[in-house]
């Protein structure tokens, strides 16, 4: 059975810019990505991307925030996104300094989260690729 993994694209929508939340996993030296993990037996897509946004964030989102749904399929693992505004979530400022998500609600699993401005992205690994730009695509039609 294909591995299926979810997750999370937290949005941000400034003065001049629309930012994106993406980390860069421990194994990866400098390619980015969402915020996702597997999907466990016996969960729904939704309750994945929760769970491993939350796990690796420390930040819970309810279903009600969820915009639009994004999906890549690639040999052996798909990968779904949902959209969230970060200014729908109250207190998540907390979280945050200067853009970065604080070490300190960090997953091990990752080395860094951060802010990007969806017009200067870094190298995003490959299996998000068109995930990325389809995402971007969308913010930028707002």
């Amino acid at each position: 059975m294909k591995i299926k993994a979810f997750g999370i694209s937290l949005y941000k929508i400034e003065k001049n810019s629309v930012n994106i939340l993406l980390c860069k996993s421990i194994a990866s030296k400098s390619r980015w990505g969402f915020l996702k993990g597997v999907q466990d037996k016996g969960e729904s897509d939704f309750q994945t991307a929760i769970r491993e946004f939350k796990e690796e964030s420390s930040i819970n989102i309810e279903k009600k925030y969820f915009e639009k749904y994004f999906e890549q399929k690639n040999l052996e693992k798909d990968i779904g996104i949902y959209l969230v505004n970060y200014n729908n979530i109250q207190n998540i400022e907390k979280y945050f300094s200067n853009n970065k998500l604080l070490k300190k609600y960090l997953s091990w699993e990752n080395s860094d989260a951060q802010f990007f401005d969806i017009s200067k992205l870094p190298n995003i690994k490959k299996k998000q690729s068109k995930l990325v730009r389809d995402i971007v695509t969308y913010l930028q039609k707002g």
